[in-house]
């Protein structure tokens, strides 16, 4: 049987936006801990970013938006 999720948004790791950006997870830790960029913090110490969140955050720091990462985001907007 499949778990439900409460945290449906909350689906981007240290990982995976480090990669997005080109930098190293540490400095998206960085980022997380000077307050640029929120996140939840796991208890096992792991961090979820929402993805609204950061959009936010590369629209902030002028960062370039790829659309496959928002694209159900751009089709909620168009819809709506």
């Amino acid at each position: 049987m499949k778990r439900k999720t409460r945290y449906k948004e909350i689906h981007l790791t240290v990982k995976d936006i480090a990669e997005y950006c080109l930098v190293s997870r540490m400095t998206v830790r960085r980022w997380i801990k000077d307050g640029k960029l929120s996140a939840i913090k796991l208890p096992s110490g792991h961090y979820r970013i929402y993805n609204a969140g950061f959009r936010d955050f590369l629209e902030r720091y002028n960062m370039p938006i790829k659309g496959e990462l928002f694209e159900s985001e751009y089709k909620r907007k168009e819809v709506t």
